[in-house]
């Protein structure tokens, strides 16, 4: 049989003696799921963060692949007269000009 459960209301009650249950029953702190969800909403907040930023640096990863590859296989069109015959490009034979000072416009009127 299991310890003496009854309690006077004179003495101080031993619970040391007490099995788990009349212990738990006779303690001023009830058991709440408060702990249990605060600990999980945590954890659920961790792991979003973590999850979000693990997808934002596959995303950045893949558009970066995907850049590069169509980069490399889009061709690269360029102003014809820069080529010579044979399609070679003109290096030395190219002409850049540049204009300075005010121009002219009688058209203001």
């Amino acid at each position: 049989m299991q310890g003496h459960t009854t309690l006077s209301s004179r003495k101080e009650p031993d619970i040391g003696s007490l099995n788990k249950g009349a212990e738990l029953m006779l303690s001023n702190q009830q058991p709440t799921l408060h702990n249990w969800r605060k600990k999980m909403e945590q954890a659920i907040i961790a792991l979003s963060v973590m999850v979000g930023i693990l997808t934002l640096g596959l995303g950045l990863t893949i558009g970066y692949l995907i850049r590069c590859y169509v980069q490399e296989t889009t061709p690269q069109y360029s102003h014809p007269e820069m080529f010579d015959a044979n399609g070679n490009p003109l290096p030395d034979e190219l002409l850049a000009i540049r204009f300075e000072g005010q121009l002219n416009e009688t058209d203001d009127d």
